[in-house]
């Protein structure tokens, strides 16, 4: 199976000093795309790694019925794209624009002039690609879980990193995606019914209300089944 590569939950923005902000901003200038439109293509060489500034983005590969499954959906501050990890390199799936997106793409070069420029700003992003080592062992741990916890998980990831807190304690977060039934279960490995069920079990549960990308969640009461 196609596995893309995409580094979530980094902190970018908050880890690097705005001296080496500054510095990265003028090296790496943004890049801005369309809702639906593509960043980059499987198979396209991986000339740079991009740093999404603004918006959602979705890593996709095609079905053998012609349609697409969604891999994974990044947002601000996470990393994609397999550039100058090694040369001569291509990228494994298709990057869409879910949103108006902006981006940061950082090549070998300019990533090698980050590093004569703003030595910190390189140790601090070596950080985030050895922290990325613990998302993947929990990715792989929870593979195995079944439909219904696995798009909890889902939803708790769009919740907490897309949602809007309803209260100041945080318990009900209001999300609206734009992710449909059959694209939220190409990313957890299950059916479209399987997963319209499983948000209709939720709802029962009264730990989800809403529909159609238009939620709101009990964060709380999600968690501990999450964790259950």
């Amino acid at each position: 199976m196609v596995k893309p590569w995409f580094v979530k939950d980094t902190n970018f923005d908050q880890r690097m000093s705005s001296e080496d902000m500054a510095v990265f901003r003028r090296v790496c200038p943004d890049r801005r795309y369309a809702k639906g439109e593509t960043i980059f293509y499987a198979g396209d060489p991986a000339t740079d790694l991009h740093v999404i500034a603004k918006g959602q983005i979705k890593l996709v590969t095609p079905t053998a019925g012609g349609s697409e499954r969604i891999l994974a959906v990044c947002g601000e501050n996470d990393f994609i794209g397999e550039a100058f990890l090694a040369e001569d390199t291509e990228y494994h799936v298709d990057a869409v624009a879910l949103t108006e997106v902006v981006t940061c793409p950082v090549s070998r070069a300019q990533f090698l002039q980050m590093s004569l420029q703003a030595p910190n700003f390189v140790l601090n992003f070596a950080e985030i690609l050895a922290g990325h080592l613990f998302h993947c062992r929990e990715q792989l741990s929870s593979s195995y879980a079944p439909v219904k916890v696995r798009m909890v998980k889902v939803l708790l990831e769009q919740a907490q990193r897309f949602g809007q807190a309803e209260d100041e304690n945080g318990e009900w977060v209001s999300l609206r995606t734009e992710l449909k039934h059959e694209e939220l279960a190409s990313m957890i490995t299950a059916t479209r019914v399987s997963v319209s069920m499983a948000i209709a079990e939720l709802r029962d549960d009264g730990l989800l209300e809403g529909t159609r990308g238009n939620y709101r969640l009990n964060l709380p009461a999600l968690m501990s089944l999450s964790d259950a």
